[in-house]
């Protein structure tokens, strides 16, 4: 019999919501108020874990309360077998590791919602370290996406499975959980190569495995690909414990071939160079593995807190034809904003000559006041525009940056779905990139035309 129940709660098992590795979760409903629900039903391997690893799970569920946390709303028993039942919130949307299969996540979530992920998912991060949790299992499975009343998405960690309750921040433990590719390089030699180390770990392992979801949140891919996936799992752990510091990305393209390292996102990456001059060093600092230069908690929460709160200026640069955004503290300046546009268009300060609404931006703003105060108008399809005064032909187009479309391997073309799912993919690269092009030349007519 496909339905299953508790005293206020029942199931149909043959709508399965997810799979791990020691449970279920299906869709379920209150028998009172026909509410629906996601219940998480143990498997047979769930229930062969130690009773006090079974009964940590209960214990971190019911301690944690916060809106960037799938909230747990009872625990029963099964009325057939007396064994613990978890009944938590039901999302309709998924989780974040279904978005970006996607095809048209193919190189990362757009800039916006990245920046939504970055905020709720380091929330629920530092609500868990404030109440002495380790998560150990941080990865976008984990991550599931709910609606908010205005429409916008509310990311939510669930899977306390791994997660453990810890004294303070050095606090060492030796029990093994995760998922390889988000494992920490120390995790990942003793729970995957199974060497004979006895070496503990602390709970900033769950720093790498925020660092790695990050970047696939912001590019679409993993940061450290052996050839041969999986299947390479001495060259995995080679790249990641050997890697230089600063490096946030490692991959062979051909079995024995040399690593392709790198210190910056890939140029498919979808976000604004205003945000990867931004993110580049937390994703260094995050998948640190020198022991040494590892990162703590506290900084990480800061620096990214600071971006989350930095106010985004759109500007447009008819010299090179890009549309740029910086992000720039609400409290700073036009001083500090003509610096922060220097970096991303080599136009010193004194040089530039910025315009919006066909006047000179001096003319709306004054200088020393901070920018919280500038017009609500500069939009991406409004912005500032800058003209460099010491150039008097600027009427060149630099050579389009155009991506390559997504890598499919060939056994895609022996599957009718695949085959659709590479299309869907190719037509929302195609759609893409008329969208930006149109976009560009609009502003590029209104920027010839104000010259």
């Amino acid at each position: 019999m496909s339905l299953r129940g508790s005293l206020s709660y029942l199931w149909d098992t043959t709508k399965p919501l997810g799979q791990g590795a020691t449970s279920m979760v299906y869709k379920g409903r209150n028998k009172s108020t026909g509410e629906e629900v996601a219940v998480k039903v143990f498997s047979q391997a769930g229930h062969m874990r130690p009773h006090d690893v079974q009964m940590r799970e209960f214990e971190v569920m019911t301690k944690l309360k916060h809106k960037n946390i799938v909230p747990m709303l009872a625990i029963e028993d099964e009325q057939s077998t007396r064994n613990k039942v978890i009944v938590m919130q039901l999302t309709e949307h998924g989780s974040l590791f279904n978005m970006l299969e996607d095809p048209k996540h193919a190189y990362g979530l757009p800039e916006e919602e990245f920046l939504i992920v970055f905020e709720h998912v380091t929330a629920g991060m530092k609500y868990m370290r404030d109440n002495g949790i380790v998560h150990r299992d941080i990865k976008p499975g984990n991550i599931l996406r709910y609606i908010g009343e205005d429409g916008r998405s509310i990311y939510k960690l669930t899977d306390f499975g791994a997660a453990k309750q810890l004294d303070h921040e050095e606090e060492q433990f030796m029990s093994l959980y995760g998922t390889e590719e988000y494992l920490h390089p120390d995790m990942y030699e003793r729970a995957v190569l199974r060497t004979p180390d006895r070496r503990q770990f602390t709970s900033k392992v769950d720093l790498w495995s925020m660092g790695v979801t990050f970047f696939h949140v912001a590019t679409g891919q993993l940061p450290f690909k052996p050839y041969g996936g999986r299947r390479n799992r001495q060259k995995m752990f080679e790249i990641t414990r050997h890697k230089e510091s600063g490096v946030i990305m490692g991959v062979q393209h051909t079995e024995g071939g040399n690593i392709e390292w790198s210190k910056e996102l890939p140029k498919t990456c979808r976000l604004s160079d205003g945000l990867k001059l931004l993110i580049t060093p937390i994703f260094a600092r995050l998948l640190e593995s020198d022991p040494a230069k590892v990162w703590n908690f506290d900084a990480c929460f800061r620096e990214i807190d600071s971006i989350i709160k930095k106010k985004v200026i759109n500007v447009f640069s008819p010299h090179t034809w890009n549309s740029l955004k910086v992000y720039i503290k609400s409290e700073n300046n036009l001083t500090t904003l003509q610096e922060l546009i220097a970096e991303q268009t080599e136009i010193d300060a004194p040089s530039q000559l910025l315009i919006f609404d066909g006047q000179q931006l001096k003319d709306h703003v004054q200088a020393m006041l901070p920018i919280s105060s500038y017009p609500k108008g500069i939009t991406e399809t409004n912005p500032i525009f800058v003209y460099n005064k010491n150039m008097d032909d600027f009427a060149r187009f630099p050579v389009p940056n155009i991506r390559d479309f997504p890598r499919f391997t060939s056994s895609l073309t022996a599957d009718d779905y695949a085959i659709a799912k590479m299309c869907s993919a190719i037509s929302c690269y195609i759609l893409k990139e008329v969208d930006l092009y149109c976009n560009k030349q609009e502003l590029i007519r209104r920027a010839v035309h104000m010259y």
